[in-house]
């Protein structure tokens, strides 16, 4: 398939009204009939039958014809869908290039503006100085199309707590909620602990600031200690606003050109009261100490990351003053 603001822009009106009739269908039922996409489409028979024969050449429709003609959509044209609503709301101005392709996700560049609190967006809380960058120049966006489902919907409904509920949920809108649970998360954590600043969410996309640097995994950093205490200090700042990543690995820590911290992420994230919680988050700082273990030789234990996060006593000491006082003294330098 071309590329997708490409393919946005070539389709029409008409087609644009099909597309998301027949999402809102699916809503309902896998195959959408033909007579409610007219009803709801508000279409004329010729209309509709023209403008589904195109959609279905391009592969962005499928159709059957038993027990009755239908009709649905996949995630080329759900994409579409969401991106069509986020360019109405000017949410995003420009699609750019495709950023990367993860299990659960697709993500574009785009670029932007914050939607000021109290307008018709009120996706982010914002400082007085973010509504002033909101209305200057663009902003450059990241947009997170979710694809949970899109391989094995049964595998995702069990290991999603907000699926667990919904047996007959489409995986169509297993990836609507999964984009919801992320961008309700990002409002939650926001600004507080270092994660992308959430913009808007359409259907599946999350719309996000973008905020550059590279994959823990791919770097190999001249400070591997500080940046292993700036991830526990983000960690113990989402442990403090009563949530946990659940998925936190070298793969989705971002690090910036002046060794800033960005988790990215967070689908997959359970409140602090979950009984799963300690678990997931053993598991989460597990993943990161390993890492900084083998690559970097650091003489640091999983019990000293838990006992940081968590605020505990080790040895007589709380590791949170600890750690801090160590980042203080080489904030200052050698005396």
């Amino acid at each position: 398939m071309e590329n997708l603001a490409e393919t946005f822009l070539r389709l029409d009106r008409k087609e644009i009204v099909l597309l998301k009739t027949i999402e809102r269908g699916m809503r309902r039922c896998e195959w959408v009939p033909m007579e409610e996409i007219i009803a709801k489409g508000r279409l004329s028979q010729k209309g509709a039958s023209s403008g589904l024969s195109k959609l279905v050449t391009k592969k962005l429709v499928f159709r059957t014809k038993e027990p009755y003609e239908g009709y649905q959509i996949g995630f080329a044209a759900y994409d579409l869908v969401a991106l069509s609503d986020l360019v109405n709301r000017d949410a995003v101005l420009s699609l750019g290039d495709l950023l990367g392709v993860g299990k659960e996700s697709v993500v574009y560049e785009a670029l932007g503006k914050i939607p000021v609190v109290g307008g018709a967006d009120k996706s982010a809380e914002m400082k007085a100085e973010d509504a002033t960058e909101a209305a200057g120049e663009d902003l450059p966006l990241a947009v997170k199309f979710h694809r949970q489902g899109e391989t094995s919907f049964k595998h995702v409904r069990r290991a999603r707590d907000h699926l667990t509920d919904l047996p007959r949920c489409a995986w169509i809108h297993a990836a609507r909620l999964g984009a919801a649970k992320e961008f309700k998360t990002l409002k939650r954590l926001y600004p507080e602990v270092s994660v992308p600043r959430p913009v808007a969410l359409s259907h599946h996309a999350l719309v996000m600031e973008h905020m550059g640097g590279s994959e823990l995994y791919k770097l190999d950093l001249e400070n591997p200690e500080e940046c292993l205490d700036i991830i526990l200090e983000e960690v113990a700042a989402a442990w403090g606003k009563g949530i946990v990543h659940a998925d936190l690995s070298p793969y989705n820590v971002l690090v910036g050109e002046e060794g800033e911290i960005v988790i990215i992420d967070w689908p997959q994230a359970v409140t602090r009261s979950s009984p799963q919680a300690p678990e997931l988050l053993e598991r989460d700082l597990k993943n990161v100490v390993i890492h900084f273990q083998r690559k970097y030789r650091l003489d640091f234990e999983l019990e000293e990351a838990l006992a940081f996060v968590l605020g505990e006593e080790m040895d007589g000491k709380k590791m949170v003053n600890t750690r801090a006082r160590w980042r203080r003294e080489n904030e200052r330098g050698p005396s």
